[in-house]
This record gives C-alpha cells, structure tokens and sequence, in this order.
C-alpha cells in the first residue's frame, strides 16, 4: 500500500479535495495529513491525521514532518501552505534519505514566487503583463507611490511584498463611504481609508515593504496547473466571481487564451512542479495581468476536478511516474461552495450527522 502525506489538513478547501482524491486513488493508497489544531477539519476525512508544531517553528516542524513520514513510509509528499515550502525545499535531501519524494517547486523558483515585488520584476523582464507596482520601504515612499499611481482620481492598492492569500491587502478609494463600510459592508472588506491608514504607518517604528500597485477593475482569474519541472501538462483557468476571505465560493471554468499562453510561460520560466495557482486580474483594457503565483494547490481547485482534471491525482500518478491519460475539460463547469460541518466527541471523535 502506498502512503501519502498532505499537510494542511485545516484548509477550508481541504475536505472536499481529500474526498475525491482517496474516491479516485482507491483502496492501493493511504492519504495522511497534517495540522497545527486538534480539530483541523481534514481529520475528518483521512486514514490517519498527525498534530505538529506551526510551519512557522521550522526546526521542530521539519523534524516533526521526517519523523511522521519515517513512521508511515510515506512514498509521497504533498506541502500545501505557504509557511512550509521555502523550509522543505531547502532540506529536500533529508526526504530523499528516508526514501519520501516531495512534490514541490524548486527552491529559487519558490523564492521569486513567494516574494511579490521580485515576482513581478520577473514577469516585466519576460514580458508577461503586470500592474504597475512601486515598493515602499517606509511611511514617506509609501504615501508618494500612493499618489504617483494616480491616487485619488485612481483607485490605487497595496500590500505586503511577502503575504498569502488577502492578508495585508487593502484598497484606497476616493469612492469609499465610510458609514457604508461601517454598517453595511462584510467585515472581510478589503477598503480602507487613506488618511487611517497614513496615520497608522506614520507611527509605526517598522513595517514590512510594501508593493503599491494600480487597483484593477476587471474579472479576476485563478488558473490551476499539473507543471513538471517546467513542463506545463494540464492548465485550467476559473473565474473568482465571489470571494469570501481569500476563497472562491462562486466560479467558473473559463477557456481564456491569453491566460493559459502567459500561465504556461510562467511555468516553463520559473520551472515549476507539482500542483500551482497563478492568479491574474484584468485591467480597464481587458488585458489580463499576473497578481501571484502560488506554487501549491489552491483553496478552489477543486473545481478543476468537477470539470474533469483531477489534479491531485493525477499529480500522483505523474510523480509516481504511473500511467495517466490527459483529461478532457468540461469548460462553463461553475461552482458554488457552502459551508457544511463535522463534529467532534469529548474523546476527539469525529463524526457526521
């Protein structure tokens, strides 16, 4: 029997990507996960789920993942959050010691990704489209960047150069009501006001560096890939119609063309492996450009796999080096996630009603 580890196991998209993946691998394998809480959801739905140290305690999370992965004889690894990969990228040797392949992207591949502005650098020098950026280091780079990207006749946004998902993003906007966003907005909104935002970096003694870009009006993307070692096999674009902290709760499988052409580039430039997202935006013009490139798999790939690329799977199969054939894609395939539950007994049980 082969064993797979998957980290992550609270992951909101987690369940629902186990689910079918442990359905299509079938009895032959066994899939373990991992996560920092006892009532991380994905316990739920594994063969086995171990507590660790945070990714963040990095010599006691490394050691805590060999360790797991010894006891198991685990054949295959998959890393899903950001905190990790830079860390078991760069002690991949000690898998291979114990046998365990990592499906993960290069290492200075995955430091380009990871950092935003040296990510869209990149981008510029091969001439794949992206906002325009500025990196502000303090209070006063930031609040010039802010107006010479056209603020306040332009929405203008920034955010830390190194962050995941939505955190640190923020929007200035002249339009913004703040009686609106007091009362009426969700409070996962994403605007804030220019002069509060000013008066908290102002003071600040230090603060991360920051990517301050134009604020793009058009529909967003995220594009989930199966790259090997650069090698684009499978890309599936999908719109993020609806977005609830960080995660796509309403999308659709689009066939977009200039983003599949710029994601496969993306790809073979930066050598990527395993499972990737790349998220774009478009602009007034309807010119796609890159936001991030995640180089694990996403909150929402599971839509993918509703349209016929089950990419965890095949994933598997690719590095395993087993016979997979390339999936056809049932393009205009949506999605439309609700929220659903587990529980747990005072023994630490998880059960379904």
């Amino acid at each position: 029997m082969t064993t797979i580890l998957i980290t992550t196991a609270s992951g909101m998209g987690y369940p629902s990507f186990i689910r079918y993946l442990k359905t299509s691998l079938g009895k032959e394998y066994r899939i373990i996960g991992t996560a920092a809480q006892e009532d991380a959801v994905g316990f739920a739905f594994l063969d086995k789920g171990y507590l660790t140290p945070k990714a963040e305690d990095g010599k006691n999370y490394l050691n805590a993942l060999l360790e797991i992965c010894q006891k198991e004889k685990v054949k295959l690894l998959l890393p899903v959050a950001p905190q990790e990969l830079l860390l078991i990228a760069s002690n991949i040797n000690k898998f291979q010691k114990i046998n365990t392949m990592v499906l993960i992207s290069p290492l200075e591949s995955l430091r380009i990704a990871e950092n935003k502005y040296k990510l869209f650098n990149f981008c510029k020098k091969k001439k794949i489209p992206v906002p325009k950026f500025i990196k502000a280091k303090d209070y006063k780079e930031f609040k010039k960047a802010v107006f010479d990207l056209g603020y306040p006749e332009k929405e203008v946004c920034f955010k830390p150069t190194i962050s995941s998902g939505t955190r640190g993003f923020r929007v200035l906007s002249e339009k913004d009501d703040k009686l609106i966003r007091l009362f009426k907005n969700q409070p996962d909104s994403t605007l804030a006001d220019f002069k509060e935002v000013c008066s908290i970096l102002k003071e600040a003694k230090s603060f991360p560096d920051l990517l301050v870009m134009e604020f793009l009006i058009g529909q967003e993307y995220t594009v989930d890939i199966l790259a090997d070692q650069g090698r684009p096999l499978i890309i599936v674009p999908r719109t993020r119609k609806k977005i609830v902290l960080g995660t796509s709760f309403v999308g659709e499988v689009v066939k977009e063309k200039d983003i599949i052409r710029y994601s496969k580039n993306i790809v073979k430039e930066l050598k990527l492996n395993g499972i990737v997202g790349i998220q774009f935006k478009k602009d007034k013009n309807n010119i796609p450009k890159v936001l991030e490139v995640n180089p694990r798999v996403q909150g929402g790939t599971i839509l993918a796999v509703a349209a016929g690329a089950n990419l965890g799977y095949l994933a598997i199969k690719n590095t395993l080096r087993e016979n997979w054939k390339v999936p056809k894609i049932q393009w205009g395939t949506k999605l439309i996630r609700y929220y659903d539950e587990v529980y747990q007994d005072k023994k630490g049980r998880f059960f379904k009603l």
